[in-house]
């Protein structure tokens, strides 16, 4: 497993322009990343100069300005990402992503406009703290020489320019995936919805004949399915409290079918219920715990549905004690393989690597199936005492 820290520092890195209200790295990372880029900016203005004066290989001509250079270029990215961080407290999440996104001249104010001024700022601090220094007495600021405020000004201005274009380019990438990736996920999607509704319609016609009355009553239980899921079925996510309706809808479909061979239970902390996830996750996962795990027992058993934090992310697990999987190993059921990989594909689709589908023997006895999530907006810890639903 990767290190939380190193995570964190490549989403520094990710966002190093962008204005966030929230960050998930903490502040002296951000210091720490910032006063590095400006240090490394510092080194490569003093090798650029003598690469074009022809005196790269001589170390006497640019040692001596290579650490004042590298000074400068720390402080004035430090004062960048100050008066970054400052807007960040000051304005909403919204203005701040209109800046982000925008290329008018509010943006331009602040991507380019700032880092440049902040240039000059560096070159005034570092000057008085030079003279303070040599002087042993605290001296007041001045204003450099013409020449050399011109040139920091360009050079600020045009690694400032450089640093919007790579947002520019970063922000049109991230939209570029996120529509890549609902498309995905809509595809995926839909190959699970048909499999569900011909499984029930198959049932119902199964019961129609010898349990008209039972049948009866799992078509009015799927029609109150359909009608609560039909506006969810589309969406890119759900909150986990409107999954848990859709899988209690279908769990009634399938206690008209099973009877008392089915019990169930569900313990979700109430905190949790606000944080989302794709639609659809736990329904093919419960519906191959049935067909695969307590169909297949004579007795039935009993169905678990579990959720629990972990750090920044949430856990979702189904239990059964059913058969189990080595039952299931040597009797494989149609479907059942295809349900896993396409919520595997949904989960790479929506989270990237970080999510996680594992499938093993339960201790009792059974299948436990884990869903492990990375970290959800909006999800908060939960307070003392589960929700249970038995």
């Amino acid at each position: 497993m990767r290190s939380p820290w190193r995570a964190q520092l490549r989403t520094a890195w990710r966002d190093f322009w962008r204005l966030k209200k929230h960050r998930q790295e903490p502040w002296w990372m951000g210091l720490l990343l910032n006063a590095s880029v400006g240090a490394l900016v510092g080194l490569s203005f003093v090798l650029l100069a003598a690469l074009f004066s022809g005196n790269l290989l001589d170390t006497s001509f640019w040692r001596p300005s290579l650490v004042l250079s590298m000074q400068l270029g720390t402080v004035i990215a430090l004062l960048s990402h100050a008066g970054l961080r400052l807007l960040e407290h000051l304005l909403s999440e919204e203005r701040l992503q209109a800046i982000n996104e925008g290329t008018g001249r509010a943006s331009l104010l602040v991507f380019v406009g700032l880092p440049t001024l902040c240039s000059a700022l560096g070159l005034v601090l570092i000057d008085t703290l030079l003279r303070w220094q040599r002087l042993g007495v605290p001296v007041a600021p001045r204003i450099p020489n013409v020449g050399t405020l011109i040139t920091f000004l360009f050079c600020g201005a045009l690694f400032s320019l450089l640093s919007f274009w790579r947002l520019r380019a970063q922000l049109k990438a991230q939209r570029t995936r996120e529509q890549v990736t609902e498309a995905q996920l809509r595809l995926l999607q839909a190959q699970i919805e048909p499999h569900f509704l011909f499984n029930t319609l198959a049932n119902v016609e199964g019961l129609i004949d010898y349990e008209p009355r039972q049948a009866r009553q799992m078509l009015n239980a799927f029609t109150d399915y359909l009608r609560a899921s039909l506006q969810q079925m589309r969406a890119q996510d759900v909150s986990l409290g409107q999954e848990l309706d859709l899988v209690q809808s279908y769990l009634t479909v399938m206690q008209c079918r099973m009877g008392e061979r089915l019990r169930t239970r569900t313990e979700v902390p109430e905190a949790l219920l606000a944080a989302r996830i794709p639609p659809l996750l736990l329904q093919p996962l419960i519906e191959n715990a049935l067909h695969h795990g307590l169909e297949p027992k004579v007795q039935g058993g009993l169905l678990q549905l579990r959720a629990r934090p972990e750090g920044a992310g949430l856990v979702l697990e189904i239990v059964d004690d059913g058969v189990g999987l080595r039952h299931s190993h040597a009797h494989p059921r149609r479907g059942n393989g295809v349900a896993l990989r396409n919520i595997r594909e949904r989960l790479t689709a929506a989270y990237g690597p970080k999510a996680q589908l594992l499938l093993e023997e339960a201790a009792g006895g059974g299948t436990c199936v884990q869903l492990r999530l990375p970290a959800l907006q909006p999800l908060r810890h939960p307070a003392p005492g589960p929700f249970v639903t038995t």
